[in-house]
């Protein structure tokens, strides 16, 4: 029951990561479902990604909700568990998770910082998987 509403408290950011997987299938991507998230690859999602602003050198992968976009397949196992940290804070935030990273990347901004690196979501997901 506690996992349902995980992915209904997620689920409105999940139904745009949706849409995003459509995009990539329909462009020549691929996807799966892997320990309960969607993952899709390749298509358009590959120059989307190179060029996301904010993070040198681009992304090899984003999570939007229970939707783990990446440049390639190879990208989603090497990210895997990077991006499982953002699933949960998407189930943690819900609806309010782009609008809390975004802030977060904002206020370290004006603070002179790495929008990115120094965002503390991004903290959170690099100390549990950089070990």
């Amino acid at each position: 029951m506690l996992q349902c509403m995980r992915y209904l408290w997620a689920g409105p950011n999940s139904l745009v990561g949706l849409i995003w997987v459509l995009l990539a299938r329909l462009t020549g991507g691929g996807c799966s479902v892997h320990t309960g998230v969607v993952e899709a690859h390749g298509g358009w999602a590959k120059p989307i990604l190179k060029r996301l602003p904010f993070v040198k050198n681009g992304a090899a992968a984003i999570t939007v909700g229970h939707v783990v976009l990446a440049q390639s397949v190879a990208e989603l196992e090497r990210t895997r568990e990077h991006e499982r940290v953002h699933v949960r804070q998407y189930e943690r935030w819900g609806p309010l998770f782009v609008f809390a990273y975004l802030a977060a990347g904002l206020w370290q901004w004006a603070q002179g910082n790495d929008p990115y690196r120094d965002n503390p979501f991004e903290v959170e997901a690099y100390k549990t998987t950089e070990k």
